[in-house]
């Protein structure tokens, strides 16, 4: 299983999410992500909302203590 540090800006708010995890489409080599429930909320993302990806890096090690939940800061 793949994880990995996204950065996406949505209006003025870029938004850190450290480990993320990546899903395989079976057709194609790319992958994708969810936002979290709690990013989205937390910054009123709706469905088919523009974001943009600033950028993605795999995750090192994720972090035992939050169990891969997210670090977004607060809006």
């Amino acid at each position: 299983m793949l994880f990995a540090n996204v950065v996406i800006k949505y209006g003025d708010n870029v938004i850190s999410i450290n480990g993320v995890k990546l899903l395989r489409n079976k057709r194609a080599s790319s992958r994708q992500f969810t936002i979290p429930r709690e990013v989205r909320e937390a910054y009123g993302i709706k469905p088919l909302d523009d974001i943009e990806i600033v950028s993605i890096e795999p995750a090192k090690s994720l972090d035992n203590t939050n169990n891969g939940e997210n670090e977004a800061p607060s809006p």
